[in-house]
């Protein structure tokens, strides 16, 4: 027998190959034996997941959530499943609800211990426990990243927030160091510039004097340091140290010779050195030429005469600096130039309320007090912490015509005609919500155009009757032998009343028939043009036995002229009368007849005392920016021509006004009666 095998023959090989090839089909049937279902759920985890984190990257985060969620809920095991859990942590902190992160992130950790992601965790709730203000807690978990985190990225990000960290503890300097060295070692812009912008906040809010000069020391000439000497250069002009002023301007120059704004501080330092009386100095700003100049010098002669009766020695205390605002002025330029004078304690004007809104900007970075005695816009004063005025505003006459009607007149229900423009809306609104604030009633408010002439229509609304309609009502009820229905508040705004006749059986001779209103007296905030038009109108629709009240528009010998028979029962006020016979505005309008030849205005009255309030605080040692600006908030009571002024927590004055009415044809101050006149009764005399 051979010892070698038989050769194989062609039929066995076939059935050899087609044997092994049964096996591979076997094997590729087993290989490929995994149920449809399985590949179809894992391409639904890979649609749901991208479809949550697409949404996650749009910030839809309310429906990346719900993605996320649904994700969770179908694919618990998924290998994205620690992604998921941390993205609704992310989701939370982005919305604040910082607790519901950190619930988020702890179970992160609990069920995720082996996670990469777990350093992103970490530093997420470090920035969590930040914003709940558990401290201790943040430090540790930003420490951690600061120490082990292998991104360095997030490594940047834990030292940011140990920074702020310092911050909340008051460590201001511990917190400059952190980020001056993210600012100079950061590889990474965004890192580098969030460290930036917190260095100049800190610089300019936080920091304060004598921990500005230690960083000064510190730093040479490198960034901040030009910064630091910035900042003690507007704190030593606001409080007027001069020495240290000008050699905060000598560093700075000397330290940064290339610096974009050294010849600013050059002629700062030159302006200093030459200055031969650094006396305290006010400055004023008024439009002394163009078409506003007449007001200007209004304003000019009050502050001048209050100037002209201080002592020889007090002037040489003090100087007056007065800058034109008028042509070729702009009135920014003008304040900047007086703010970058640290011997400048504070500014009289601007007299416009547009110019006094121009210069927020420059009065808030000197932090210089500005005293305007004419702007006059409603919540002007409370656009910045630096405007204070002692001008009569709309609110202040509306307010003080309310309290004094319903205080001292003791009327409660008053009607409202007013013109639909700004002055007439804010004195509305103010008259009639402090009207109210005292128990009063508004028993009708009705507007009227700025053009309108013919006023029939408003005072019919508030119960006006021409003659015939009168008699033709009275007549009905007589007739009948009936009463006119009772005023009330439903609509019935008067009812007329007989006030004489001769009866002959139903007919009534000689009748005379008077109108009978349901309120105490009319607002109307208008100006004398229109209210010469409107009180003979209501005195045609028999309104007349009623108080008329007005602001200071009422102030005018035209209105006398116009309607002078009907203005029996008026009262209007103003901020100033001449004619007063009040003691202090008799000796004020005597001094300036004599010195200037000429009456003064309301102007001229509230500029002399915006002098007087300051020059009241120089010989009370106020010696800088910051003295005024405290003397001001305090202002209480100041006896002034234009009345007793309060400074308000607003920057507005409260004063006491002039109140005014008509006599014998002309405009007279209302004074009161004297009480020791008054006949007593005789059981007061026993």
């Amino acid at each position: 027998m051979s010892r070698f095998p038989r050769p194989l023959t062609m039929r066995y090989s076939l059935q050899v190959i087609r044997f092994y090839l049964t096996i591979l089909c076997l094997l590729l049937v087993l290989v490929t034996s995994v149920p449809a279902q399985d590949f179809e759920s894992r391409q639904g985890a890979d649609t749901l997941f991208a479809k949550a984190e697409t949404l996650y990257h749009e910030n839809k985060l309310l429906e990346s959530r719900a993605s996320y969620e649904d994700f969770l809920r179908a694919f618990s095991t998924d290998s994205r499943a620690p992604k998921a859990v941390m993205r609704l942590g992310q989701i939370d902190y982005k919305n604040k609800s910082y607790l519901s992160a950190l619930r988020s992130y702890q179970y992160f950790l609990d069920t995720f211990p082996h996670s990469t992601l777990i350093y992103s965790v970490k530093l997420d709730m470090g920035r969590c426990y930040f914003e709940i203000e558990k401290y201790e807690e943040a430090e540790k978990l930003l420490r951690e990243t600061v120490q082990h985190n292998p991104d360095p990225i997030q490594k940047w990000k834990g030292f940011v927030y140990l920074g702020y960290l310092d911050d909340k503890r008051l460590e201001l300097e511990k917190a400059f160091k952190k980020f001056k060295q993210i600012m100079d070692r950061s590889p990474y812009p965004e890192i580098k510039q969030e460290a930036t912008s917190y260095i100049k906040n800190i610089i300019s809010e936080k920091l304060n004097k004598k921990q500005l000069v230690s960083l000064a020391k510190s730093l040479g000439s490198e960034f901040p340091a030009d910064l630091i000497l910035q900042k003690l250069i507007s704190i030593y002009r606001i409080e007027r140290d001069l020495g240290n002023y000008q050699v905060s301007l000598e560093d700075l120059i000397f330290r940064f010779p290339s610096h974009e704004l050294r010849g600013h501080y050059e002629k700062l330092l030159t302006r200093l050195k030459t200055d031969p009386t650094r006396a305290i100095r006010i400055g004023v700003v008024l439009p002394l030429s163009g078409k506003r100049a007449i007001v200007g010098q209004r304003v000019l002669q009050g502050i001048q005469l209050a100037i002209n009766q201080l002592s020889t020695r007090d002037k040489s205390r003090l100087e007056l600096v007065v800058k034109d605002s008028g042509l070729g002025r702009e009135v920014v330029q003008v304040v900047e130039e007086l703010a970058q004078d640290p011997n400048v304690i504070g500014i009289i004007g601007p007299v416009l309320s547009g110019d006094v809104e121009s210069v927020i900007p420059v009065i808030e970075k000197y932090q210089l007090p500005i005293f305007t005695p004419t702007a006059s816009t409603h919540g002007l004063a409370g656009k910045s912490p630096y405007i204070f005025r002692n001008a009569l505003t709309k609110e202040l006459q509306a307010n003080y015509l309310a309290r004094y009607a319903v205080n001292e007149l003791n009327l409660y229900r008053f009607a409202v005609i007013y013109p639909t423009v700004a002055y007439g809306e804010t004195m509305r609104k103010v008259f009639e919500d402090e009207v109210r604030s005292f128990g009063g009633q508004i028993v009708e408010s009705i507007p009227f155009e700025r053009r309108q002439t013919d006023f029939k229509k408003q005072i019919l609304q508030i119960g006006g009757m021409a003659d015939d309609q009168l008699k033709a009502r009275i007549q009905r009820h007589i007739k009948r032998g009936t009463q006119p229905p009772p005023l009330n508040d439903k609509g019935i705004k008067s009812r007329p009343l007989v006030e004489g006749g001769l009866y002959a059986d139903d007919e009534v001779e000689a009748l005379k028939v008077a109108l009978e209103l349901n309120y105490d007296a009319i607002f109307i905030p208008g100006s004398y043009d229109k209210v010469s038009l409107i009180v003979p109108q209501l005195a045609f629709y028999n309104i007349e036995d009623v108080l008329l009240l007005g602001g200071n528009g009422w102030n005018s010998r035209e209105l006398v002229d116009a309607a002078r028979n009907y203005l029996k029962t008026v009262l209007f006020v103003d901020g100033f009368y001449a004619n007063s016979q009040n003691e202090r505005t008799v000796k004020f309008v005597d001094m300036f007849l004599s010195t200037f030849g000429q009456n003064p205005t309301i102007h001229s009255a509230q500029s002399y005392d915006a002098a007087n309030i300051f020059v009241t605080f120089i010989k009370g040692r106020a010696f800088n920016r910051l003295d005024v600006l405290e003397r001001l908030r305090a202002l209480k009571d100041f006896p002034g021509v234009s009345g007793d002024t309060t400074i308000l927590p607003s920057g507005d004055s409260l004063k006491s006004l002039v109140k005014l009415t008509v006599k014998e044809g002309d405009i007279a101050e209302q004074v009161p009666e004297n009480p020791a006149l008054q006949p007593v009764p005789e059981d007061e005399t026993r």
